[in-house]
């Protein structure tokens, strides 16, 4: 007893202490999966800081506010340069049916709320859990708080709903998800065979049949580059030898893409071009995909190990793509421009997302694609395509700090309605800044880095840090709430949840006329729900609802955060 009023006592006199308890527990508790359904790290950290809060802990407010902006700092940087984008771009339809999914979930909220006589904080945490947009958990508080009219302790009893509305209407929210999109999506599209069936016919066209086994420059499990190397001993290389480009065409013609990088003749080790003549007996090194590169022995000869002939450097570097002409190409057509000649494609990043390769993949502009190969190879590569991203651990933090500090002041400009204020507020406006300044960085790149594994951390971190403190500072007054809603608003949560699933399949299927793995992904990406997708593309065994995913997803990040603050403008 005394060590855990010694314990009790250490959080109440640190209460960062308590923050980060939370957070740990709540990753912890967030990783665990029942069946294809997992709480998330978010709303665990959330519930795990509800039970700590039970103890009286006080949190001090600035502390919350930092790491929200964080949040939304990087979450507008990360989907800035395809968000912009997408508003002029070839995948405005795709646009056009997240801004309606977008509407779907906010007029759902919106009705349900007026029915149920619900107020600003009892609203905003319904759509922030039964849509699963954790990030209105910082936008709906804000908002509140900034209104005029209202009294400190009003203020305090609206906002202390929405963590509550938010906790009990997330699980449906978030397992109701996945299963309507992975199993009830498909009935509603003809069924799951017919579904498969026109996943098989999208990958056949798409070349998908090239490559499950015979394209190594295209990963469909992100396969690594290999480089080996062999003893010619095969008749076919008679006394005259054959040249590179022999060899490479008639590995070709037996479906592997594989490029000879270096020969060892008579001794000599030396880099090869495609006149160069390679003879019986001597020892050759093959770059490409690992199985194929072993289906080369009765081609060519044995497998060797020989360091010396294998002991050169080898290049694999991210490209983000802002050449014209590149941007529109599939990679099949990627593949065959003549810059492309000894380099092999091995992951697909756009918004931040990684979209599976295949020959009829459309690459689109600010995609960030990574080539492997012989660094003269890369580097002449990487210049027809775009700008290198290279691969750095180093933030720009000059660039992090005054982007939010731009936000900050860009969101304090308001516009009185009344007694409500038209105002981004702070969170709105360093959600722009993040959007603007990572669509800018995407057209000018020499500036602004901040690495996908910051990015993660930031976003990751800082929302999960604000939730644990939403939930540590509202425990005292959740039971309290929780008994003035009843449990109705499992119900209303359930159906806000429905209503913009069902309407946007039905949607994707008779008005946009999209092929039913899309519909399924984009669906999802407005939604901005990545266990649906891990979900759809589990039942339906392949990633191809990835490419209706990414670009909604993109919008659907920030509309939905919008919709959240005209949400409590409405109950005001």
């Amino acid at each position: 007893m005394i060590i855990i009023d010694w314990l009790i006592g250490i959080l109440n006199r640190y209460p960062e202490c308590a923050v980060f308890l939370s957070v740990g527990i709540g990753f912890f508790v967030g990783k665990i999966k029942f069946g294809f359904f997992s709480l998330g790290t978010v709303a665990s950290a959330l519930l795990v800081g509800l039970l700590v809060g039970q103890l009286g802990i006080n949190v001090p407010g600035p502390i919350r506010s930092a790491f929200f902006l964080l949040f939304l700092f990087t979450t507008g940087y990360a989907v800035g340069p395809h968000f912009f984008k997408s508003v002029s771009g070839n995948g405005i339809k795709q646009v056009l049916f997240a801004l309606c999914v977008c509407f779907l979930c906010f007029i759902s909220v919106l009705v349900i709320s007026k029915i149920a006589g619900y107020n600003a904080g009892q609203a905003g945490g319904l759509f922030a859990g039964a849509q699963t947009i954790s990030g209105a958990l910082g936008v709906v508080p804000e908002t509140i708080s900034q209104t005029d009219g209202l009294s400190d302790q009003e203020k305090e009893y609206m906002i202390g709903f929405v963590p509550v509305c938010y906790s009990i209407t997330y699980i449906f929210g978030a397992a109701g998800s996945a299963f309507i999109l992975s199993i009830l999506g498909p009935r509603m599209l003809g069924g799951l065979n017919k579904v498969k069936s026109e996943v098989k016919k999208m990958e056949s066209e798409m070349g998908e049949s090239h490559v499950t086994d015979n394209s190594p420059e295209i990963f469909n499990a992100l396969r690594p580059v290999t480089f080996r190397a062999y003893h010619v001993t095969n008749e076919w290389f008679d006394e005259k030898g054959r040249t590179v480009a022999d060899i490479e065409l008639k590995l070709l013609n037996k479906e592997d893409r594989l490029f000879v990088a270096r020969v060892r003749h008579q001794n000599v080790i030396s880099y090869v071009t495609p006149e160069t003549v390679i003879y019986k007996e001597d020892d050759i090194v093959l770059s490409g995909r690992r199985e194929h590169s072993m289906d080369s022995e009765p081609f060519i000869g044995p497998e060797i190990a020989d360091f010396d002939l294998l002991n050169f450097p080898a290049s694999t570097l991210p490209i983000m793509i802002n050449k014209k002409g590149v941007a529109g190409f599939s990679v099949l057509q990627l593949l065959l421009e003549p810059y492309m000649y000894g380099v092999s494609i091995g992951k697909l990043t756009r918004a931040s997302i990684n979209v599976k390769i295949r020959p009829g993949t459309i690459l689109e502009d600010k995609d960030i694609i990574e080539i492997t190969g012989i660094p003269s190879d890369v580097d002449r590569a990487a210049k027809k395509i775009g700008y290198v991203d290279r691969p750095t651990n180093v933030t720009d933090i000059i660039f992090l700090c005054l982007g939010i500090v731009f936000g900050i002041y860009f969101g304090s400009l308001m516009i009185k309605a009344g007694k409500i204020p038209i105002s981004l507020g702070s969170s709105g406006g360093v959600l722009l800044s993040g959007l603007f300044l990572g669509w800018l960085r995407s057209k000018r790149p020499t500036y602004g880095k901040i690495p996908d594994s910051a990015v993660w951390l930031l976003r990751n971190l800082g929302l999960s840090m604000y939730v644990a403190i939403i939930g540590i500072s509202a425990a005292p007054s959740f039971g309290s709430s929780l008994s003035e809603l009843g449990f109705s608003i499992l119900a209303y949560g359930a159906i806000a949840t429905s209503v913009p699933l069902f309407g946007g399949i039905l949607l994707g299927k008779y008005v946009f006329k999209f092929q039913s793995p899309i519909i399924l992904g984009c669906v999802a990406g407005s939604r901005t729900s990545t266990p649906s997708l891990g979900a759809i593309t589990e039942q339906l065994n392949s990633d191809l609802p990835t490419l209706g995913y990414s670009l909604t997803y993109a919008v659907g990040v920030v509309v939905n955060l919008i919709s959240a603050l005209i949400i409590v403008l409405f109950f005001m």
